[in-house]
């Protein structure tokens, strides 16, 4: 398994691709301080609540500094984890959440910032589903005569 892998490198893992949950993220970034690789191949949400998004900065993103690479394949992340990737994993070069959405807007202050310390950038779109709410473009039917 993927702990028992983390488990025998030691500290040395430097890259992980494959699936997580909030406990695998949690136990990766406690038992690979030398991460510098992380692709995250299944679906994930990355701060759904204000608490889960501080717990997620505080626990995780700190604890990565070496990261180089992040993908996220499919799955939610806010603007705020957003900055915190930028401000704690300075040595970031590729930010891959073109497969993600966000419920929050991403504002150019944030846009700018995450393109000048960051390389290769492919951000979010805006998800349809956010808080309950469902956002939708009108429909239109073809009618047929």
């Amino acid at each position: 398994t993927a702990c028992a892998a983390l488990r025998r490198s030691a500290g040395h893992c430097e890259s992980f691709r494959g699936p997580v949950d909030d406990i695998f993220l949690l136990y990766l970034a406690d038992r690979a301080p030398l991460l510098r690789s992380l692709h995250v191949t299944c679906r994930y949400d990355m701060g759904r609540t204000r608490m889960e998004n501080e717990i997620f900065i505080t626990m995780v993103v700190k604890k990565l500094p070496l990261l180089e690479q992040l993908v996220l394949s499919d799955g939610l992340i806010e603007p705020a984890s957003l900055a915190a990737i930028a401000d704690h994993c300075p040595r970031l070069r590729l930010l891959n959440a073109g497969g993600c959405h966000t419920c929050g807007r991403i504002n150019n202050t944030l846009r700018v910032r995450l393109e000048s310390r960051i390389k290769d950038v492919r951000l979010p779109g805006l998800a349809g589903r956010c808080g309950g709410i469902r956002l939708m473009r009108p429909r239109t039917r073809r009618l047929r005569w």
